[in-house]
């Protein structure tokens, strides 16, 4: 008979197999308020721009057991995918096989372990309507900067984050401290001044601009955008802990894809 921590001990395992950089567990609950008010505060100023399904998906992004009822804990993954690269007028991450394409056949096999034990799931990598950030700085996998990503202290944010919701209860980790401090180069660092201590203005930000926006940019957008084509990681790249990446064991060599789209929310 396995404990709920033996569980955890073999996910762990698995994860290191799979090349993820760390497997952490945390709670179903609604988020704090204080979250929730920044969420609702972000989408009435329109911060949001052309995103209706952030606001259609809002009920189930504050509560992932509206999501997923049967959840009692959240299986949290993230996997590094700094390399180098010398072409800056696309994101880094859609310079590679489809982020989704990689990651999600390893969270099933995941997922499958905890099958094994009795339990249910919901797989979810950037696509459904989870908070799989904040998620994961529950879980302890890093703390959310002032660029409003998940952030680590070996890899910056340089971090794709996958999630299964299970019914089993499993241990849980501990929330790491925001390790941010006084630092603001992300935030000086954008060109658009998109990021604010409101959060991240999607109508000024460049990946917002050239990912999600469908209709013509105006002529005020498209000098933000500038040259850019798709996407934009300059405050990844201005952030100090992001400097310091190792090369991802799971990015480097794959062949490059037609973009895909990663959340900025």
């Amino acid at each position: 008979m396995f404990s709920p921590q033996d569980i955890k001990v073999k996910l762990k395992e698995m994860a290191a197999e799979l090349k993820f950089d760390d497997l952490r567990i945390c709670d179903v609950g609604d988020f704090s308020e204080s979250d929730k008010t920044k969420f609702y505060n972000c989408m009435n100023l329109g911060m949001f721009d052309k995103m209706e399904y952030l606001k259609r998906a809002a009920e189930k992004k504050i509560s992932p057991t509206k999501y997923f009822p049967k959840a009692k804990s959240a299986v949290c993954v993230c996997a590094n995918f700094w390399r180098e690269s010398s072409e800056k007028r696309i994101a880094l991450y859609a310079q590679s096989e489809d982020y989704h394409r990689v990651i999600k056949p390893k969270l099933l096999m995941l997922s499958k372990l905890l099958e094994e034990f009795g339990g249910e799931q919901k797989v979810s990598v950037d696509s459904s309507p989870l908070w799989e950030k904040l998620l994961a700085a529950r879980a302890g996998l890093g703390w959310i900067g002032k660029n409003t990503l998940l952030t680590r202290e070996t890899n910056g944010s340089w971090n794709f984050i996958g999630i299964i919701l299970t019914s089993l209860a499993l241990p849980f980790d501990e929330q790491i401290k925001n390790r941010c401090g006084n630092c603001r180069e992300c935030v000086d660092a954008c060109p658009t001044s998109a990021l604010s201590e409101n959060g991240l203005d999607a109508r000024k930000c460049i990946s917002n601009l050239t990912i999600e926006r469908k209709d013509e940019l105006s002529d005020e957008e498209k000098k933000l955008v500038g040259n850019i084509i798709y996407g934009c990681d300059v405050c990844l790249r201005a952030c100090p802990f992001g400097k310091k990446a190792p090369i991802s064991p799971l990015f480097t060599n794959l062949p490059n894809n037609n973009f895909s789209k990663r959340s900025i929310f």
